[in-house]
């Protein structure tokens, strides 16, 4: 791994970083390149929050009307 990580390289590497996997050196020049780049620590912020919304509405039962649902099973029957 280079010395300095730039905003690609961080970008590159985000899902890694998120998921823990990777090597501690790594780990230290993400974290150090955070905090000292705001534009990246906003995108890793705005990221962290986009994925807890997604795993929420996930989690969520959606109850679908059931003339939507009748005019969903017509329509697909009709493109059969």
């Amino acid at each position: 791994m280079r010395h300095y990580l730039n905003c690609k390289n961080c970008f590159d590497l985000l899902m890694d970083y998120l998921e823990d996997s990777l090597d501690s050196e790594t780990q230290k020049k993400l974290d150090q390149h955070f905090a000292e780049c705001s534009p990246c620590l906003n995108f890793l912020e705005s990221y962290r929050d986009c994925s807890k919304m997604a795993q929420q509405l996930r989690d969520q039962q959606v109850e679908i009307p059931q003339e939507l649902e009748n005019r969903l099973k017509t329509f697909l029957h009709e493109q059969m």
